[in-house]
This record gives structure tokens, C-alpha cells and sequence, in this order.
């Protein structure tokens, strides 16, 4: 049930922090282009000959009617911010020790290991035990590479991911 909670809990912060305005991205002919800029906020646009332009413009979600394009209508983005300020409440300490080498959302490195009573790997508001690590390499946030006794744990956010390599982080650290 634990996992169940936090899944639902996870699912409904990202939902409630879409954000209600969007960017649409149009190619439009010179009369559509007319329109368009008497009534949108536009944040950027590119002629691209004598008859159509790529503009890109914000739309609030509550305003779509279009069939094809459902963004999403429902959202508390002041509820989301809420939680990401708790989170980083709960976490300061954690990030401000000495013995901290690498800080997420909701994990932490550290030198040396928490008190028993702050860990559970099932308790809400506990940080759960995830890995030992002997060394690792920490290039940039969500890059890293982390030696442990059960292998090595490796993440890259990013495009490149898939070309990330112990090798890799060892040559750029």
C-alpha cells in the first residue's frame, strides 16, 4: 500500500502543477498571422516566404477549443509549488551537511549514514536506504555515476544518455 500512496501522491503532484498556459507553435497564412497578432501574446515569429509565417504564441488551456490539441484544463500550480517548498524544508538538512556530495528532489549522498530513527523504506517522510556507495563521479544535476559494492549506478538526464559510459564519466570528471 505504501507504493500504491506514493504513486497517487506523485501522480497528482505532477497533475496539479501543469501549467494552465501553453505554447502553441503555428505555420499560418499572412490573413491568419493578421489575426493572430491582434489578440495573442507572442514569443516568437519568422517569416518564411511572401505568403506564411511559424509563429509562437502563449494560450491559456481554458481557451482551446481545437479538437486534434486537449491540453490540460484542471491544475493548482500554487499547490504544487506548496509541496516542492515543503520537500525542500524537509530536505535542508540533509543538503546543508558537510558530508553531502549529491542532492535531488528527494534523495541525498552523504559521507556518513543517517541517524536509524530518519530511515524507512516504507515510512512516509523518511529517507529510504537505497545504496552504499564506495565513490562516485557527479558532473551536473541528475549526471552522475555512483560505484557501489552491487555494481555501478549510472544517470544521465539528456539526448546523449545512451552514449554515457563509466569510461565517460571518468574522462570528464
Amino acid at each position: 500500500m505504501s507504493y500504491v500512496y506514493k504513486i497517487l501522491m506523485n501522480s497528482l503532484y505532477g497533475r496539479l502543477g501543469i501549467n494552465p498556459e501553453s505554447r502553441v507553435t503555428e505555420i499560418c497564412t499572412r490573413d491568419r498571422y493578421e489575426e493572430l497578432i491582434k489578440k495573442k501574446d507572442f514569443f516568437d515569429i519568422n517569416n518564411l516566404g511572401d505568403h506564411y509565417y511559424l509563429i509562437t504564441y502563449k494560450i491559456k488551456t481554458s481557451d482551446v477549443v481545437d479538437i486534434e490539441w486537449n491540453p490540460p484544463r484542471i491544475s493548482a500550480v500554487q499547490m504544487s509549488a506548496a509541496i516542492t517548498a515543503g520537500s525542500r524544508i524537509h530536505m535542508y538538512k540533509y543538503i546543508s551537511r558537510e558530508d553531502s556530495y549529491y542532492t535531488d528532489t528527494d534523495s541525498a549522498v552523504l559521507g556518513s549514514p543517517l541517524p536509524e530513527e530518519e530511515v524507512s523504506s516504507n515510512e512516509l517522510g523518511k529517507l529510504k536506504l537505497e545504496y552504499t556507495v564506495d565513490y562516485g563521479y557527479y558532473l551536473a544535476p541528475k549526471s552522475y555515476l555512483l560505484a557501489t559494492k552491487k555494481g555501478d549506478i549510472l544517470k544521465h538526464k539528456g539526448p546523449a544518455k545512451e552514449f554515457v559510459s563509466r569510461q565517460w564519466f571518468e574522462s570528464n570528471a
